[in-house]
């Protein structure tokens, strides 16, 4: 016999409805929205996203706004689309605490199991509701799925590039750590480091190679020429790919991506996470913005970014960084996901970390990156 696998929409938090599907559906199986009015637009994102059979596919939605505001209401609409003959397998996670409770109260009246998803601990909990409360008769189900950083930013409604081969690094796990001696140990001169600013001020954000000897020359266009370039390279004992031209990617890794990807090293070693990635875009439909996320990684199918910066020169600007990941998680990588700055700034006072906290972002400043990060 199939089941019907049943979810209330929830625009803030979709991966418990996304999970309980994945986990619980088979094939043949039919699957049942119930939704509020101003969310029933999830639903066709939804099907489409898990690629659904839209004939096996059932919605409830409330059929206005104030119908949402009655028990009675809610229950007579949804205890009108039910089957007696169907079996249902109801997920309570999801929408308002008074839609949940008028979700139960109408499919107990037929033949339905509840479940609860939890993706925090990453299982599900199947309960039975009745008058016996001694007779320890939950059954706890853990998530097997593991979630890629492409599937939980897509969930969220988000196009992004994750999956691409370009979100990996370009440059050996040696060579990074090699670059990252040399810079937090200030033995490169000092034309160097003028030599890397030159470069990240007016070469970063081009889109083509540019030849070496021109750059160090006479510039390119109307911008002015890097002194010191060829000398940098050399220090750095940094080989282009192509030996005379610098790419835009070797450009943005001699310019900051090089922190990017040890950051990036150092994630994928210690906290071994299920997927990861680099320097990945993420855009929302409706909006012209496009954002990139320096480092991105998925673990026990939470989403977890990563802010890189070498160095911040105010007090003012760590705070406009903390408002842009705050402001990020919030309107589109979703309120279950955790955010990070990492960052060679010295906070011997904690005033910044604490100013991180009150937004919900964490700091590893370089006492943690350079003495030891304790990832958990």
């Amino acid at each position: 016999m199939s089941n019907t696998i049943v979810n209330i929409i929830d625009r803030e938090d979709p991966l418990p409805l996304y999970l309980f599907i994945r986990e619980m559906r088979h094939d043949g199986d039919r699957v049942m929205f119930v939704s509020a009015k101003g969310d029933a637009d999830r639903i066709p994102f939804f099907v489409n996203l898990m690629k659904l059979d839209k004939k096996l596919v059932d919605s409830i939605v409330m059929n206005r706004k104030s119908d949402e505001l009655s028990y009675e209401l809610i229950c007579r609409t949804v205890i009108g689309h039910l089957d007696p003959n169907q079996h249902y397998l109801v997920n309570l996670a999801g929408g308002s605490r008074y839609m949940t409770l008028a979700v139960q109260r109408s499919f107990a009246r037929f033949n339905a199991d509840f479940y609860y998803t939890k993706t925090r601990e990453n299982v599900i909990v199947n309960t039975i509701y009745n008058d016996s409360i001694y007779d320890d008769d939950d059954v706890v189900i853990p998530i097997k799925h593991r979630m890629t950083v492409g599937e939980l930013l897509a969930v969220n409604g988000l196009t992004n590039d994750a999956n691409s081969p370009s979100r990996s690094p370009i440059r050996s796990v040696e060579y990074t750590l090699s670059f990252f001696k040399k810079f937090i140990s200030k033995t490169l001169p000092a034309s160097d480091y003028d030599a890397i600013t030159q470069l990240r001020l007016h070469y970063r954000s081009r889109h083509r190679a540019m030849k070496i000897k021109a750059l160090a020359t006479t510039g390119l266009s109307d911008r002015p020429r890097v002194d010191h370039l060829e000398a940098m390279l050399a220090h750095l004992h940094f080989a282009p790919q192509n030996a005379d031209e610098l790419s835009p990617a070797e450009v943005d890794y001699i310019t900051g991506g090089w922190f990017e990807e040890y950051v990036y090293n150092i994630i994928k070693e210690r906290v071994k996470p299920d997927d990861i990635s680099i320097g990945v875009h993420i855009s929302h439909k409706g909006t012209a913005h496009n954002n990139e996320l320096d480092v991105v990684y998925s673990k026990n199918n939470q989403l977890f970014v990563i802010e890189c910066k070498t160095g911040v020169d105010s007090n003012r600007m760590f705070n406009e960084i903390v408002y842009k990941v705050c402001a990020l998680r919030e309107v589109l990588l979703g309120t279950t996901s955790k955010s990070y700055i990492f960052s060679l700034i010295r906070d011997n006072d904690g005033r910044l970390r604490q100013v991180a906290r009150l937004m919900g972002v964490g700091l590893y400043d370089y006492s943690n990156i350079v003495e030891g990060v304790p990832f958990s």
